[in-house]
């Protein structure tokens, strides 16, 4: 099967500078690898060299911070590449070291999510890389070679199984479910268990679980807390620890402290929808569901800022609501400028609620079935 040509690629390529390490970040199973193999499938390979984190012999290789030893490893080669960093001892020291000897070689540095690579990475490097975040497929990526009218016909596959590539390579839904129960199983905790001190992994799970129930809602930590039976101080390092494993994000509610506005609440979403499917066991189709609003909110939410990650555009993400009830979805700010967005699955219209109007001289554009391709591609 060919590989879809991933939209980053682009990106690395056209950002890429002398003296700074590119770091590509992702959850498990997202396609890092191939990612990588993208990027250098046109670099012959007396040019390339390729160190596998998961091996014994790059662990071993590029733990050793002697810059003697380091510079003879990398020394022929113009372009170095590291995947699965995260599993090598002194990674973020060997790297400093060689891009401090080497600033005019091109690195790729690859793993499996904020939380390990920040293990031995984030202080050594500070000021010398530049960060990447590689996603589940886009409806972009997925949708590059089809007319309009074909790409609408993905939707019902994207909010039932999410976008992880091997489901690619599944044709019955059956299947598709298993092989998310068995990420959820195998894959999905294993970076926050690793490294963090989780008293009762359990309490984990359940914690994802209630949050897979509440996307695009208000959600309250106290009762979280309460439901779990910990306290409210775990239950904060849990959501923070869920984020860093790329497993939620989280949108906070836009205030300029106007008396009516609400300015602590906190909804969250997920990555990706085959993941929080697979937690509470859904996936019947759309239109034999409850929650097809909610899935549509977190899918064009995602999309929304895969699309603006891949081009390197720096935007803030909110909601917006007031005690009385008045509520936009989804507002972005970029250079002093607001854009909001209201997402509806089944109503062909909205309106600007007169407080937000009043506040901000900012209308409510209206994101549904017909127009979300403008949207997110």
């Amino acid at each position: 099967m060919d590989m879809i040509p991933r939209i980053l690629v682009k990106t690395i390529r056209k950002n890429q500078k002398n003296g700074f390490i590119n770091l590509i970040y992702g959850p498990r199973r997202v396609g890092k690898t191939v990612l990588l193999k993208q990027l250098t499938e046109k670099i012959l390979s007396r040019n390339l060299v390729w160190f596998n984190g998961d091996t014994r012999e790059t662990q071993e290789a590029l733990s050793n911070t002697s810059q003697v030893h380091l510079s003879k490893l990398v020394d022929k080669y113009k372009y170095i590449v590291v995947d699965e960093a995260q599993r090598i001892p002194n990674i973020g020291l060997s790297l400093k070291i060689l891009i401090d000897q080497f600033p005019k070689k091109v690195f790729y540095v690859s793993g499996s999510s904020s939380l390990l690579l920040s293990r031995g990475l984030q202080e050594p490097l500070t000021g010398r890389t530049t960060i990447y975040r590689l996603f589940p497929l886009s409806l972009k990526e997925l949708s590059s070679k089809l007319q309009p009218h074909q790409k609408s016909a993905l939707i019902e596959d994207q909010l039932r199984f999410g976008s992880y590539p091997y489901l690619l390579q599944l044709t019955q839904p059956t299947e598709k479910q298993e092989y998310l129960k068995s990420l959820i199983q195998d894959y999905l905790f294993m970076d926050v268990l690793e490294l963090k001190d989780v008293a009762l992994p359990e309490n984990l799970r359940k914690l994802t679980t209630l949050l897979a129930f509440q996307i695009g809602q208000e959600v309250s930590q106290n009762e979280l807390a309460t439901n779990l039976n910990i306290d409210v101080k775990t239950v904060r390092r849990y959501l923070s620890l869920l984020k860093q494993s790329f497993i939620i994000f989280e949108l906070t509610a836009f205030s300029k402290n106007l008396r009516k506005e609400i300015n602590k609440s906190k909804k969250y979403y997920f990555w990706d929808l085959g993941i929080r499917n697979a937690l509470i066991d859904q996936f019947l189709p759309l239109d034999q569901r409850i929650d097809t609003g909610q899935l549509w909110e977190n899918f064009l939410a995602v999309e929304r800022i895969k699309k603006h990650e891949y081009q390197k555009q720096l935007k803030q993400y909110y909601f917006w609501r007031t005690y009385d009830q008045a509520e936009i979805d989804w507002l972005e700010t970029a250079g002093g400028k607001i854009s909001a967005y209201e997402f509806k699955w089944k109503k062909p219209r909205t309106h600007t609620p007169k407080a937000f109007w009043k506040a901000y001289q900012t209308k409510v554009n209206l994101i549904s079935r017909n127009n979300y391709q403008e949207f997110i591609l």
